[in-house]
């Protein structure tokens, strides 16, 4: 599996862009960038997203895309909790912002097809095996274990304190975690339902003491405003646990 880093932040400007990832350029995590960092061509190769949750910086470009795929003639699977599937088709794609994605151009064939799925249930995703677990959000969240050619990825989507307990639900080779705020912010990023690095050491520590070993570590979902402090105090980090950690940038790839 091959990881493209989409977006690497959770605001948006000409330097950053929000958060999303593809996966052997067919399969998104998240759609917070996906029009902004894609060519047209791109976006005609994309057949499935996985949502994290419904909070706009991680659906928002499913209308753009969406529209580009009708132009294209193609269409995509939509997939997530029942709760993120809910508000994406009544707010999102009810018709009232764009074009109404979910029948056009036929209620048959849509450009747009949602599938709510269910936590602890491995399904089908074109070649992989994928499964959602629940994550500590302040909205019902899920994180995605990927699985294809012997390989497995983790991709938390935004997760905050007491993300531990997902551990025992996966397995993964590489771990795509978000990181918002630096440990000054500790407060609010377990009132909101985030990560610092002090609270990805936490949950790492459990990680191993779960698994027996510490997965490959990405880091995605900075707040720029404190992205200094997030990329010191994760290199400090780093150095203490022995991670191999990197702190991802948009248009990296890696390999699973």
């Amino acid at each position: 599996m091959k990881l493209r880093v989409l977006g690497a932040h959770n605001l948006e400007s000409s330097g950053t862009r929000l958060e999303s990832h593809l996966i052997d350029g067919a399969m998104a995590l998240d759609a917070g960038s996906l029009t902004r960092a894609l060519t047209f061509q791109e976006q005609a190769q994309v057949r499935a997203v996985l949502l994290s949750h419904r909070h706009f910086d991680h659906v928002r470009d499913l209308l753009p895309l969406g529209l580009a795929l009708l132009e294209a003639g193609a269409s995509v699977d939509v997939y997530g909790i029942q709760d993120t599937i809910d508000f994406v088709s009544s707010r999102l794609l009810d018709g009232s912002l764009y074009p109404d994605l979910l029948h056009i151009p036929s209620p048959q064939g849509p450009a747009i097809r949602l599938h709510p799925i269910e936590y602890c249930h491995e399904f089908k995703v074109l070649d992989y095996a994928v499964k959602a677990v629940p994550v500590p959000h302040t909205v019902p969240a899920a994180g995605y274990q990927i699985t294809g050619n012997g390989r497995s990825l983790f991709f938390t989507g935004d997760a905050g304190h007491g993300l531990s307990a997902a551990w025992r639900h996966c397995r993964p080779h590489v771990l795509l975690t978000e990181v918002t705020f630096g440990d000054r912010q500790r407060a609010a990023a377990i009132e909101y339902g985030h990560l610092t690095p002090g609270l990805l050491r936490e949950a790492m520590v459990d990680f191993v003491l779960q698994k027996g070993y510490h997965p490959r570590v990405v880091v995605t979902h900075m707040s720029p405003s404190w992205e200094s402090d997030i990329r010191a105090e994760l290199e400090a980090l780093k150095e203490d646990l022995g991670l191999d950690l990197t702190v991802s940038r948009a248009d990296e790839t890696f390999a699973i």
